[in-house]
């Protein structure tokens, strides 16, 4: 069954109770919008590790325990990283989180076996969607042909949208759509569960171009302005499927918008993933977005990171 699982839905109160895990709502050594806890990595006896209901992090008040609800999770259950995430999904009450907050209530059905672009889509870079690649200071004829990209025209469910493929092992897995007027009050329409083998929130774009080492950003323009080893989530609200592509990384860099909650989830993308990968870095620009930095910023970035500007 396909799924969308948030790591805002885990219920860590459920699982704590479900292990036999004593814990203080409220108290002396309890902040308010937390739970506290024995530490399991000292010798405390009042509940000082605190677990922040909101944002999943864990902090004890006596000793340098810190980290993610990953790592109490493993340390609770005696388990792997990737064990850990299957509880993420036990305890996860809302499966279709991502779903309803972009586009409305959408039934879960069972992932296709085969995925098509739409049928009114053209491989031929109609007008209308050059003049958008070029307002947003891309090469149209490049990013057309590097990412596979289509046009669809004035007809259909995705009428003046670029169809955007999302490929995984060199196997077309889904689809978006950008719009490319400006003008529809949803910019980006993602291909349907039902219509996709892995929805574009439970994969990266792009992920056919990471390595070992792996830049993340939130939409496809950011990685048609920086390139290889760039990879998106489709938005800052990171899923621990993507989560879980990313682990087996040895370098990875978070670089979301710089709005406060985008830089908020890239903070916590990066404290669960440094559970696994040794050397995680949360970046930050001083102003706008990855999709528009100037090109001699993109070959600084990519030097600094791959050694190399292409």
């Amino acid at each position: 069954m396909a799924s969308e699982i948030d790591m805002d839905f885990f219920d860590v109160e459920q699982y704590l109770d479900a292990r036999g895990v004593f814990y203080d709502p409220g108290g002396k050594n309890v902040k308010d919008g937390w739970i506290g806890i024995q530490c399991l990595w000292c010798d405390d006896h009042s509940n000082h590790l605190g677990i922040d209901l909101e944002n999943k992090g864990i902090n004890c008040w006596r000793c340098p325990a810190k980290g993610t609800i990953i790592k109490l999770i493993m340390k609770i259950d005696r388990c792997s990283f990737s064990s850990a995430l299957s509880v993420v999904q036990q305890y996860s009450h809302i499966s279709t989180s991502v779903i309803k907050r972009s586009f409305g209530p959408e039934r879960i059905t069972e992932a296709a076996t085969h995925v098509e672009l739409p049928s009114m889509s053209e491989n031929e870079l109609l007008q209308l969607h050059r003049s958008y690649l070029e307002s947003r200071h891309f090469d149209p004829d490049y990013i057309f042909n590097k990412y596979k990209l289509q046009s669809n025209g004035p007809v259909g469910d995705y009428r003046l949208r670029l169809i955007i493929p999302f490929y995984q092992k060199n196997r077309l897995v889904t689809f978006t759509t950008r719009d490319v007027t400006n003008q529809a009050s949803i910019p980006y329409v993602h291909c349907s569960i039902s219509n996709s083998i892995y929805h574009p929130k439970v994969t990266l774009y792009n992920i056919d171009a990471m390595g070992d080492t792996a830049v993340v950003v939130e939409g496809v323009t950011d990685v048609w302005n920086c390139g290889d080893g760039f990879v998106a989530t489709m938005g800052d609200k990171w899923t621990v499927q993507q989560m879980a592509l990313l682990k087996n990384l040895k370098r990875c860099f978070i670089l979301y918008d710089t709005e406060e909650e985008a830089q908020e989830n890239a903070v916590k993308l990066g404290q669960n993933l440094s559970i696994t990968v040794p050397d995680v870095n949360v970046l930050e620009l001083e102003s706008g977005d990855p999709g528009d930095l100037p090109p001699d910023d993109v070959k600084s970035i990519r030097k600094e990171i791959f050694g190399r500007v292409y």
